[in-house]
Formats: structure tokens, sequence, C-alpha cells
């Protein structure tokens, strides 16, 4: 039975397992996405996730997940089938409790795993009756133990199982899982080891019931059975029956004792509530950068006005200082970089009264500091590809790489499309023969899934395209700019046809093309008019995105061309003296020569570094200080600038990640 069905016979509701992490932790809504695939056999799975960005359906979903998408679409949610499951973005803050709450009672799937980010976590447990049938928490074990064991006394309390997971997926099993696919090794087994315990070994009965009966009714959970030998490492079993009153009472000596002392809680409230404005300063991001007026000239109300990005952040921080304990007149909230031009850091300074055993209350001072930053495994979009099949320089259009040809016979082909009123999709591009043996093994079905070595998209030639509307438009008109359709029964997969041959030595050659077609894939509202045709012409030259170039000129100068820094930078691309002279620019305040040599040195380090992250680094502290570490280096300002740069990016839609910055702690 589809999920449209199962909800027109009225359900009564879906299973949910809710997920976090504590505070420095991470890996929260990894930890989410690996237990909603390892559910997923057989079952409709909806993993959602509040706060997130929004993802895009995979070609190799399944039809449990296809029929949620569907059902979702229909009212009004942005669902995406990826693989076994179906992938909902919810909003942040008490909006998203409460459609988390209204999609349980839709009883559309037989499951939700849902990744509630720590800020939100009492919220969204406040919100739910009846409460979640099970939760899911990662913790760094044993440092975290006396919190993680309050974390699962308080959920007993209410009534939820809970488990904590010691470790999350690894990097290539969190994309995976991220995807829909079985996360495979040993995180897929932990995931569902975890999730077969959460839930019992008769789950199968509770949630995998396709008849749109409603679940049982949750009694208070019964002891979880021991670990097997060799398997503590990979989760923590807390609730242990009886024993966990002895545990409970260990954990309020230790309170007394000083392991979850005064100053502790009080410490913990002030990273909360500097993650929780992080966060706020992550999410409005694209507001802030949003244009303040619409084409026709009215007021923009996406757009956020500094005052308000700044305002909204601290009001997010102060209100998680309250929720955890603390007066807001006790919590002071200042940023840090509030001078630059996109703010990423959130600072709040704690000064409470805690009342101490037998004393009258003490004051206790606690402070935290957190920022919006790149992931520490996140390379960035590739400048070259490499791993089988294409070996030459990549381009990309709305996240998913190609050649570069190919990218401006795309161009031209969604422009078209686009006057007659078909917006044009890229589900997938190019595939290294790397890349498709991992997905042919995960996927062994060659009707589906070429085998490696075999697949066209090993030659950055080819498109899977879509909506599934844009099929007839394609049909009909991709010839003209191109594109030929592949196979009869793939309408989606077309191939470029003109220029040099895929997997050739002259299509590892195909540079830049020169009119400046690889470049019109547009450029974010915010660049002026005065500097559009020279950042596309730059782009086009030398290779290098042109949302790139925009997003870097906006956080150097904010298009001055006259802007001159402390340090003697000078001019819209903010060029230091020596390097100016070594890039051939006479004059940095003649801005389409310096938006030129900004092209030319992106190029140069892409080239020499292979990603954005480092190639952003190196522009700003220099290529010695990247190569020495080969990494972005601890050095503040550059770490800021990089991921000022990233979200300006990530807002123009120019990255191959739908969430680039991570919410950190750094003080």
């Amino acid at each position: 039975m589809t999920a449209g069905s199962r909800a027109g016979g009225g359900g009564g509701g879906s299973l949910l397992v809710l997920a976090t992490e504590l505070p420095r932790a991470g890996g929260g809504r990894e930890l989410a996405a690996a237990a909603a695939t390892a559910l997923a056999a057989g079952r409709q799975v909806v993993l959602a996730d509040l706060g997130g960005a929004p993802k895009r359906p995979t070609l190799l979903a399944s039809a449990e997940a296809r029929a949620l998408e569907d059902a979702l679409r229909a009212r009004g949610h942005g669902a995406a089938a990826r693989g076994r499951i179906c992938w909902l973005a919810l909003p942040g803050g008490e909006a998203g409790a409460e459609a988390l709450a209204g999609l349980r009672e839709l009883g559309l799937a037989d499951l939700i795993v849902a990744y509630v980010p720590p800020s939100l976590w009492a919220e969204a447990l406040d919100r739910l009756d009846p409460g979640p049938d099970g939760a899911l928490l990662r913790a760094e074990l044993p440092a975290q133990r006396a919190l993680a064991a309050l974390a699962v006394a308080e959920l007993r309390e209410r009534g939820v199982p809970a488990q904590v997971a010691k470790r999350g997926p690894g990097l290539v099993a969190a994309r995976r899982a991220a995807a829909g696919i079985e996360p495979g090794g040993p995180a897929g087994a932990a995931a569902r080891r975890l999730t077969r315990r959460l839930l019992g070994r008769g789950s199968a009965g509770r949630g995998g019931s396709r008849d749109g009966a409603a679940p049982p009714a949750r009694a208070a959970p019964s002891p979880a059975p021991a670990p097997p030998p060799g398997e503590a490492g990979q989760a923590l079993i807390l609730a242990l029956g009886a024993a966990f009153a002895t545990l409970a009472c260990a954990l309020a000596l230790a309170a007394i004792g000083g392991a979850l002392t005064g100053a502790t809680r009080v410490q913990r409230a002030a990273d909360l509530a500097a993650l929780s404005g992080a966060r706020s300063l992550r999410d409005d991001m694209a507001r802030l950068l949003a244009p303040a007026r619409l084409p026709g000239g009215a007021p923009n109300p996406a757009h956020l006005e500094r005052s308000e990005y700044l305002g909204r952040a601290r009001s997010a921080a102060e209100e998680a200082a309250e929720r955890n304990g603390l007066s807001p007149r006790a919590a002071r909230v200042s940023f840090p970089d509030r001078g630059a031009l996109v703010p990423v850091r959130v600072r709040v300074e704690v000064l409470a009264g805690v009342a101490a055993p037998g004393r009258r209350e003490v004051p206790v001072a606690a402070a935290a500091e957190a920022e919006a930053a790149p992931p520490a495994a996140w390379s960035g979009t590739e400048a070259m590809a490499s791993g089988g099949g294409y070996a030459g320089p990549l381009a990309y259009r709305q996240g998913e790489p190609m050649r570069p040809d190919v990218a401006a016979a795309f161009d031209r082909m969604a422009a078209a499309a686009r006057a007659d009123g078909v917006a044009l999709a890229i589900n997938s591009a190019y595939r290294s023969d790397a890349e498709q043996a991992r997905l042919f093994a995960a996927n062994p079905d060659p009707r589906w899934v070429a085998p490696p070595g075999r697949s066209l998209h090993r030659c950055a030639t080819e498109l899977d395209l879509g909506p599934s509307s844009a099929y007839a438009w394609l049909a009909a008109n991709a010839g003209r700019f191109g594109f030929a359709r592949r196979y009869a029964w793939e309408p989606w997969h077309y191939g470029f046809t003109q220029g040099p041959p895929p997997c050739s030595a002259a299509g590892n050659a195909t540079g830049p093309v020169p009119d400046g077609a690889a470049a019109r894939a547009g450029l974010p509202g915010f660049v002026p008019a005065p500097f559009r045709a020279p950042i596309l012409a730059a782009a086009a030259r030398w290779n290098v995105s042109a949302g790139l170039l925009a997003a870097q000129l906006m956080a150097e100068s904010g298009f001055d061309p006259r802007a001159v820094s402390p340090a003697g930078a000078a001019g819209i691309a903010q060029f230091m003296p020596a390097t100016a002279a070594s890039y051939g620019l006479a004059d940095p305040f003649d801005a389409p020569r310096a938006i030129e040599a900004q092209a030319h040195l992106m190029a140069d380090l892409l080239r020499r570094f292979g990603s954005v992250p480092l190639a952003l680094a190196a522009y700003d502290a220099g290529p010695a200080a990247v190569a020495a570490c080969g990494c972005v280096p601890a050095i503040a300002e550059t770490q800021a600038y990089v991921a000022r740069i990233l979200g300006l990016m990530d807002a123009a839609g120019e990255l191959a990640l739908p969430a680039p910055l991570e919410v950190r702690l750094v003080a």
C-alpha cells in the first residue's frame, strides 16, 4: 500500500525516534541518517531534519521512498526520496518542533527518525504528546558519561527508551547514509544494533505494519539486554533496569563532589547559548545576503537587515541560556567579528549565582564562543577530475561537476528552457571510476547502475536531468544544444555529443570556453551591475566559478574599488603590492583588471591545492601556510574568511554540499 493510501485510511500516527548530540560531541545528524537507513528495509521511513537544508532526490530511490515523497509534497512539504528513505527538511526553532508533531499525527510513514539540534531538544520533547518511541544520543565517552546518563535519566522519566552512541558514522558511511544507502561496514552494523535494541527485536511488527493501524500504546521500556562481547566500543547501554537506580545515586554524589557542579551546569548553559546564536547566524546568512528589493522594486520579505541578523542571533542565544536555567540578565551576548561583512561568531559570557551545599549562593563565571565554519573533513569542490575516467578541469553547475564545454552547453539549454517556463535540475553528472565502483557495490544491478569502467558518467559528458515534468521538453529540444538521449528507457539521461569525444585525450584538454558561455549560469543578486560583466568574463577565461569570484569580492571589499586595508591590501580584490605585481596588475584600483588578476590567482591556487576552502585560505594567509599543513591554517582570521565566503556561495547555490557550514565551539 502506498503512503498516500495509508494516509487516506486515517492512520493513527507513526513511530518516532529522535536523535541528537550532546554539546561538543557532534554527529547527531549523521547518526540519525544511519539509523533511518538501517530501519528502512521494507518500511516507509522519513528522515526529518530540523533546521537542515533541503536535499535533491536520487535516481535510485525505492518505491516506498518515492511514495512518501509524493504524499509529503502533496501536503506542501519539500521532501526528497533518497535511496531507502525520504528526506524531509523542517524549519528550525519552535516551528520545527510543531511541524514534527504534526507530521507524526499524519501517519504517512511507518517510522520517522528526526534529527533535533541540541538547542531544540527540550522544545521538541515538550511539544510531542505522546512522547517519542525512542531516542538516540551521540556523546563523547567517557568524557561525557555523566552528562549522557543525566540525559537518559530524564528520558526514562518521560517513558522514552534511549541509546547512546559512542561514535558517529565516518565520512564515507555518513555520506552513504545521507543518500539513503546502507552505510555498510562497522557503521552499518552499529546502526542496526542501536536501532534493534532501541525499538526491540519485534519492532518490525510495530513500525512495519502497512495497514494504517495505529501503533500500540507505548509501555514503560523494559530493561535492555547487555551488549554482546566486543560491542561496547560502538554503543553504551545506560538503561539497565534496577541497576540504573545505583547509577543515578552515583551521579547525585558526583554532582555534589564536583563532576556535575553548579559551575559545570553554568558552563554547559553558556556553551548551548553560544551554539544557538551561531546556528542562528548560519541559518539566517542567506537572508542577510538576499537583495533588499525585489526586481520590481518592492521590499524583499526574505531580506534581513544587519541589525535584524544580529538581533535574531542574540535572541536565540539568550533564549537558550534561559532554557538551561539562566536568567536572561546573566548572559551577555556579543559578536567578536561584528565588523565583518558577514559575522559568523557569537560569544556568551555568564555571571550567575549558584547555591552550594551548606553555603549561601556563590557567583560563578563562564564563557563560550561558537562559530559557523566549514567542516574539517570537507575539501570543497574539486578543480580537477581524478579517480579514473575524465582527467581534465571541472566546471560546476548546481553543485554538480562536468566538462567545461558541457557546462557551457547546459547553460544555453537551461536558458532556453527557462524562456519556455521549464526549470531544469541536474540530479547527477561526472562520476569517476572510483565513485562508480562504490555505487555499483551498493547497487550491483547492471540494469540500473553501470559496472565500473563502463559508465559514460566517467567521461564528464553525461547529465541526469529532471524533474520528470521536463522530460517532454528535453526530448523535443535537447538536440539543438548538442545533447542526445542515451537510452530509450532513461528519459533523464542526456550525453553531450559535440566537441571532443567522451573519455579522450582531447576531452581531457578541454579548457574554458573563450566567449564566456561557460560562466553564464548567473550571478548572485548581491553583485552590483557594473561588476557583473567583468566577473563573468574573468570566470570564463580562467575556468573559475563566477559565484566563487563574486562571493570573494563581497567578502574582500563589499565591491568597493577604492577599498584599502590597514595591512596595505588595495582595491576591489584586496591585492597586496607584491602579489599585484606578480600578476601584472599595475593599478589595483582598476576594478576590471583586478577581477581578472583575482580569477588568474584563484585558478592557480585551485590547481595547486585542489579545493575551494584551501585555495581561499591560501588567498588570505598565503600558499606557504596552507602547504605546511594541507589544511585551512588555525588562524582565526583565515578560518572566518573561508567560512564567510563558503556561506556566501552556499546562499547563491554554488556549492556541492547543501550545508557547508557547521556550528562548533571554539572557546
